[in-house]
């Protein structure tokens, strides 16, 4: 049984997460106002993005984090639904899926945001030793993930000057 401190302290990080959650959002909206709907780019294995890009994304998070991660079907038609999107104004990336076994939770990493953190989306998650090793392998991951963009912009800056041709013509 939880003490009256130890209660207190959980009923504390709900409410950080809810916090974050609604921040999130918050920003996600601002960005998706920043950028018009017809630039969003979903990053596929089509080759122009690399060698199986969005299918190595997939592979590697699960290798890493959770086997069991689901990730959204490409999506021509709502380039925002994919799980792997470049926003060429702002030069974000954001990659997101979930983790079915973790009370269906939904994570999104953005090469841009501030926080410099993953977010993460979930209703009533016990946080057990098991929960709290996955995710900070999910912290983890996103730090090498972002890191990897990072120092690989080549992509990126492909994309964006690719969009802004196609703007000015």
């Amino acid at each position: 049984m939880k003490t009256p401190r130890e209660y207190e302290k959980s009923q504390e990080m709900i409410e950080f997460i809810k916090e974050n959650s609604i921040r999130r959002r918050r920003i996600i909206n601002e960005e998706a106002e920043e950028d018009d709907k017809g630039d969003i780019i979903p990053i596929t294995n089509e080759p122009r993005f690399g060698q199986n890009v969005l299918d190595n994304q997939i592979e590697n998070f699960r290798k890493s984090v959770s086997g069991g991660a689901k990730f959204a079907d490409e999506n021509s038609e709502d380039a925002e639904s994919n799980p792997l999107v470049f926003y060429p104004k702002s030069g974000n990336l954001v990659f997101s899926g979930s983790i079915p076994s973790l009370s269906g939770l939904k994570f999104q990493f953005s090469l841009n945001d501030v926080t410099n953190a993953p977010y993460i989306f979930v209703d009533g998650l016990a946080l057990t030793d098991d929960v709290l090793n996955t995710l900070n392998k999910l912290h983890g991951y996103f730090l090498n993930w972002k890191d990897q963009f990072l120092a690989a912009t080549d992509l990126l800056d492909r994309l964006k000057k690719e969009n802004n041709k196609k703007d000015n013509q």
